[in-house]
């Protein structure tokens, strides 16, 4: 009876969730970020045009509360770099400023090297600028911001994410003339694979 006991326990064991984060828990988190293949599209008028963007980087930082054990809401700052236009020789640069507000789906692994496996989805606000020769005869009006992608703990604390994100805006010409639209509708996107530090609180 002992023995079919432990053989009991231990396949509990092995089947438990382990590193489940607790409900009332917070974590904060610092995370620095390599955007690939940015793309920046323009639409005005029923025309588009799209270009690429250099390989840039973000710095950010993230606030989580735990609603139930593997649900957890927050909000999230980001500043991404600003890059240039591929083969536009500094004519024109795009950066963004991204504050939103996020949630995640923790699903706890039986792994002392990757704790969890979570999707995150994040929905916000992006304060674009637009910089270079053609910048400075735009303004750069700001838009929504959402992005949706995964993410892994490593060893408690360490972070790896991979996000799929976009950000919208505006450009409105300082001076319209013949030809000219009142304003262009503006769509970046990008790839995001960052790697960062998480405190519990």
């Amino acid at each position: 009876m002992k023995k079919l006991l432990a053989v009991v326990l231990l396949a509990a064991a092995m089947v438990a969730p382990a590193f489940a984060a607790e409900k009332g828990s917070m974590e904060i988190d610092g995370k620095l970020g390599v955007l690939f293949s940015p793309t920046f599209k323009m639409e005005a008028a029923g025309e588009s045009k799209s270009g690429d963007f250099e390989t840039t980087f973000s710095l950010g930082a993230d606030f989580f509360y735990y609603v139930a054990n593997e649900i957890a809401v927050g909000a999230g700052l980001e500043y991404v770099v600003p890059s240039e236009a591929d083969d536009s020789d500094g004519e024109l640069k795009y950066g963004t400023t991204n504050l939103f507000v996020q949630a995640k789906y923790d699903i706890a692994l039986n792994n002392d090297v990757f704790n969890n496996i979570y999707p995150i989805v994040q929905l916000g606000y992006g304060i674009n600028s637009l910089s270079g020769a053609f910048g400075d005869m735009v303004d750069m009006k700001n838009g929504l911001y959402w992005g949706i992608g995964v993410g892994t703990t490593i060893k408690e604390n360490f972070i790896v994410e991979l996000l799929y994100a976009f950000n919208y805006g505006t450009i409105e010409p300082k001076e319209i003339g013949p030809g000219v639209p009142s304003s262009v509708d503006t769509t970046y996107k990008t790839f995001k694979l960052k790697v960062g530090y998480k405190f519990s609180v």
